[in-house]
C-alpha cells in the first residue's frame, strides 16, 4: 500500500486540514494518509486546546492512520520539529510527504531551503524568519520556512521520500479572525474559547468533540507555572532545556508581579526573545525538561487512531516500531509523552492516558 504522510497539529482539525488531506491523497495517488500529529503541547509553545486522543479522533474524518510526533520534537524550533517529523515518516515507511505552503512550487522552496543554510545566514546569529524576512517578508513566511525545513530534513535523512507541497487557501496561517469557510486553527481556537460561532469551519465530528471537552489555554496552566518558578531554585531552573543567559532570574522576579500568563509574558518579553521562544521555555519548565531529555532517539511510534485502511497498512510495518498499546515493556519510549498527558489532564480533567486509552478505531 502506498502512503503519504502529513506532519500536523490538528489543534483542532478543521476544513482546511480536510482539504489538504484529500488533495495529498489524490496528488500522490496514495492508498493511506498518515497524520504525524503533535501531542499535548504544540510547536508554538502552547497547550493543545483539547487532548491528543480527541484530536486524533477528529483526524479520522480524513486520515487513515494517526501517530504521535514525539513531544520533544513537537515542542521544538522549526528545524527540530521537521527532523522529528521526517524521522517518524521514515519509520512509517511513507512514500510521500505533503504539507501546506504559501508557495507550492517545490523547486522554488528547495532553492530557498538551500539559502537558509548558507553560512551567511547561519553565522548571522539571527533567526531564519528574521534573516530571510529582511529580503522577502512574504515569501519567507513562517509557514514557508517550516516547509523549507521539511525539504531540508528529508534531503538529509530520508531522500527517498517524495515531497508534495499543497497550496494554502486561507490568507494567513495565524489569522485570528474567521472570515471564510476555511479559517486558521488560531482563529478557530479563539472562537471556541470565546464561545463564538465557528461550526461552518470544522467538520461536524470536530464540533461535537470540542463541545464535549473542557478546552484549555495557557492562562489555565499559569498557577502551575507560577508554583514551579517560585519553588524551584535558580540552579534547578538553569538545568531546564534552553534556559540560557541567566533568564531564570528574570522569570523568578517577574512571576511575582504577574496575576495572569498574559501579564507575565509582557513582563519577561525582550527584543532578544520572541513570544514563541518564551512560551516554549515555559512548557519546558512545566514539563521539567532538562538538557538530558533533549533530542531523544525515535525508535518507536505510538499509534493514536486508525481506520480499516490504516490497520491494514500497519500490518505491513515492523511490529517493533509501531505501538498500539503502552505498557511496562515499552513505557520507557514514551516517558515525556506520558508526563505531558498527566500535566494536560490536571487542567482539562480528562481521564484518558497512554495506559488506559486503546487505539481509537471507528465503531469501538
Amino acid at each position: 500500500m502506498k502512503s503519504v504522510a502529513i506532519i500536523s497539529e490538528y489543534n483542532p482539525f478543521h476544513n482546511g486540514h480536510a482539504y489538504q488531506a484529500a488533495l495529498a491523497r489524490t496528488e500522490t495517488q496514495s492508498d493511506v494518509v498518515i497524520a504525524i500529529m503533535s501531542g499535548q503541547f504544540t510547536q508554538r509553545g502552547e497547550p493543545a486546546v483539547i487532548n491528543k486522543f480527541r484530536r486524533a479522533e477528529m483526524a479520522l474524518e480524513s486520515c487513515d492512520l494517526i501517530v504521535e510526533l514525539p513531544q520533544f520534537y513537537a515542542l521544538s524550533y522549526a528545524n527540530d520539529f521537521a527532523e522529528g517529523g521526517i524521522a517518524v515518516a521514515k519509520l512509517m515507511q511513507a512514500k510521500a510527504l505533503s504539507f501546506g505552503a504559501e508557495t507550492p512550487d517545490f523547486h522554488s522552496l528547495h532553492a530557498a531551503a538551500n539559502r537558509l543554510f548558507e553560512p551567511a545566514v547561519i553565522d548571522s546569529g539571527k533567526s531564519f524568519a528574521r534573516m530571510m524576512g529582511e529580503n522577502n517578508r512574504d515569501y519567507f513566511s513562517p509557514n514557508n520556512i517550516l516547509a523549507m525545513q521539511y525539504i531540508r530534513a528529508a534531503e538529509i535523512h530520508y531522500p527517498e521520500i517524495t515531497i508534495v507541497p499543497v497550496q494554502r487557501i486561507n490568507n494567513s496561517y495565524h489569522d485570528t479572525e474567521i472570515t471564510s469557510h476555511i479559517a486558521s486553527a488560531t482563529a478557530i481556537r479563539k472562537a471556541a474559547l470565546e464561545y463564538a460561532a465557528f461550526d461552518h469551519n470544522v467538520p461536524p465530528r470536530t464540533m461535537q468533540l470540542l463541545a464535549e471537552e473542557r478546552l484549555t489555554q495557557w492562562e489555565d496552566f499559569f498557577p502551575l507555572l507560577k508554583y514551579k518558578l517560585i519553588t524551584s531554585s535558580s540552579q534547578e531552573l538553569r538545568g531546564i532545556y534552553m534556559m540560557t543567559e541567566g533568564i531564570e532570574h528574570r522569570l523568578q522576579k517577574m512571576v511575582m508581579e504577574a496575576d495572569t500568563f498574559t501579564e507575565f509574558m509582557k513582563l519577561i518579553k525582550t527584543k532578544r526573545y520572541t513570544y514563541t521562544r518564551l512560551q516554549r521555555l515555559m512548557c519546558y519548565v512545566l514539563l521539567n525538561m532538562t538538557q538530558q531529555d533533549s533530542y531523544p532517539p525515535i525508535s518507536g511510534v505510538r499509534v493514536l487512531a486508525m481506520n480499516d485502511k490504516g490497520r491494514q497498512y500497519l500490518r505491513e510495518l515492523p511490529h517493533d516500531q509501531c505501538y498500539t498499546v503502552t505498557n511496562k515493556k515499552n513505557a520507557a519510549l514514551f516517558q515525556l509523552e506520558t508526563k505531558a498527558t498527566r500535566l494536560h489532564n490536571l487542567i482539562s480533567g480528562s481521564l484518558q492516558t497512554e495506559f488506559n486509552t486503546p487505539v481509537i478505531y471507528p465503531g469501538t
